[in-house]
């Protein structure tokens, strides 16, 4: 191995009224030998995983969710990022990130448009990466909505983005 680092995780539960807790593993000569066998109790997502080689390897990050998830820790001891807490515990504990949000090929309402990176999130982040420069190419001028936020708070299906809500039975 040459700094070699392999997450096993697993999406989701399959029983949609349990809050939905995910086991992540790393594994690799890359995982520091006084981190061996303990655990990492900040709070992560998927889009940590994107944040964390970006973090690692200095790239830039799309715009999107990417740009305010946590770093695993490891990586943010190397790198210098800060990790942030939800702000409120009550309120991370009525998430259920196994519910999906009506998104634009739902067939159940929600905005139908691809919502647009966040340009605004090129400067002055909270661990300050900048976007992607293809992406700010490919999007500037682009009116479609953009929800993404600098935050580690991401909405989940119970709880959409403005305009992604799914629309009620019958409509």
């Amino acid at each position: 191995m040459q700094n070699t680092l392999v997450l096993l995780t697993f999406d989701e539960n399959e029983t949609y009224s349990q809050r939905n807790r995910i086991l992540g593993i790393v594994l690799g000569d890359a995982v520091p030998e006084e981190l061996v066998g303990t655990t990492d109790d900040n709070f992560y997502n998927h889009y940590s995983e994107i944040a964390s080689v970006s973090a690692n390897w200095d790239l830039p990050t799309l715009g999107r969710w990417d740009v305010g998830a946590n770093v695993f820790q490891m990586v943010a001891d190397k790198t210098g990022d800060k990790l942030r807490k939800w702000s409120s515990e009550e309120q991370l504990q009525s998430m259920y990130f196994n519910f999906s949000q009506a998104g634009h090929f739902s067939n159940k309402g929600g905005n139908k448009r691809y919502p647009a990176p966040n340009l605004d999130l090129d400067e002055n982040t909270f661990n300050g990466r900048r976007i992607h420069p293809q992406v700010v190419e490919m999007w500037k001028g682009n009116p479609a909505p953009s929800y993404y936020e600098d935050t580690v708070e991401v909405p989940d299906g119970l709880h959409p983005p403005e305009g992604y809500e799914p629309k009620p039975k019958g409509e």
